[in-house]
């Protein structure tokens, strides 16, 4: 048995399709503005830490220099430190191998890391057969952070949109082997 006048139950309908999508429109807008801010300040954060790391970079020549020998790779390593007072502002981190070479630079503010430079080179050959090794391939990873977890991730210098969470990990290990190392 119907319930009466069908062209009203169509308008009914009709209006409750109109409302879900102007709801779901308002959502869609909702989610692009949110978006949007947080890109807006992930951008402001990247341009503060940039200036930060500028900043230590210019000021390094007035920095408390503290050169470290490190083992924890087949071929040993090295460890640069830049203090002000008791803090460390920046490390210079060099680990050799036979087959090659990682270079990382973290940028520390309260004592956290907020920018990482790594660079992963390998040697065509093992560098104990010849003086004379070529480089097979450099990785360079530039990336911000805030509250150890990755903003900003370029490779090579392209942006790298996925594989954060193992990234952070791996960062949060490297600064935690690395204070192990230095004490």
């Amino acid at each position: 048995m119907g319930c009466g006048n069908p062209s009203a139950s169509n308008g009914l309908k009709q209006e409750t399709a109109n409302r879900d999508t102007l709801l779901s429109d308002t959502f869609k807008k909702k989610e692009v503005i949110a978006n949007n801010i947080s890109s807006e300040v992930d951008t402001a954060y990247s341009n503060t830490i940039l200036s930060y790391k500028d900043s230590i970079d210019n000021q390094r020549k007035t920095l408390r220099k503290v050169n470290k020998s490190l083992e924890g790779s087949s071929e040993g390593g090295e460890a640069i430190l830049y203090l002000s007072g008791k803090d460390t502002l920046q490390m210079n981190i060099t680990f050799y191998g036979e087959t090659g070479k990682s270079v990382y630079v973290l940028y520390l503010r309260n004592g956290h890391p907020v920018f990482y430079i790594g660079t992963t080179t390998f040697y065509s050959e093992p560098i104990n057969i010849s003086k004379d090794v070529k480089t097979d391939s450099t990785t360079v990873d530039k990336i911000i952070l805030r509250n150890n977890a990755i903003v900003s991730w370029l490779q090579n210098g392209g942006k790298v949109k996925d594989k954060y969470e193992e990234k952070d990990q791996e960062i949060r290990d490297l600064y935690s082997e690395i204070q192990t190392l230095i004490k």
